[in-house]
């Protein structure tokens, strides 16, 4: 039996000038870009999925005092079939695990100072993976399962 899912992703975008007048224009953004994965990744029960990019988040921040990225999951970190059934999986981010994400905000990247790269105006990109364990995949009915993500920039 062959169990398929997809991911949809939103993003969120803050923009923030710091005067009225400023001397140059601050540049807060952040937008995720979804690979297409098609045809859909077919799942089998004694299968684990390995880390699968599924897209990536642009950052463009010129804040000398750095930012912060956050990340939720409308499902809790859980893939879900119209009628219910959920399948857990991790996010790695950028190369760094960040284990099961939840409804609420969890910060995945925290700079302190700026970053050229990110302040370009091409911004850095950041890798977006998941992976799902076999024991989370066994027992599922075959479908469609999806979750959303939202990212979220925040300048310091």
């Amino acid at each position: 039996m062959l169990k398929l899912f997809s991911i949809t992703s939103i993003f969120s975008s803050i923009i923030y000038c710091l005067s009225p007048f400023p001397i140059f224009s601050q540049v807060n953004s952040i937008t995720f870009t979804s690979n297409t994965i098609s045809p859909p990744v077919d799942l089998t029960p004694n299968t684990a999925l390995p880390n699968t990019l599924i897209g990536k988040v642009n950052i463009k921040s010129n804040n000398a005092n750095g930012f912060i990225v956050n990340a939720k999951s409308t499902n809790g970190g859980a893939l879900k079939r119209s009628s219910g059934e959920l399948i857990d999986y991790t996010v790695n981010y950028n190369g760094i695990e960040q284990g099961q994400l939840a409804t609420t905000d969890k910060n995945l990247e925290n700079v302190s100072n700026l970053i050229t790269d990110c302040a370009s105006t091409n911004g850095c990109d950041r890798n977006i993976q998941i992976a799902i364990s076999q024991s989370a995949i066994s027992a599922k009915p075959a479908g469609s399962y999806s979750d959303q993500l939202t990212f979220t920039l925040v300048a310091k």
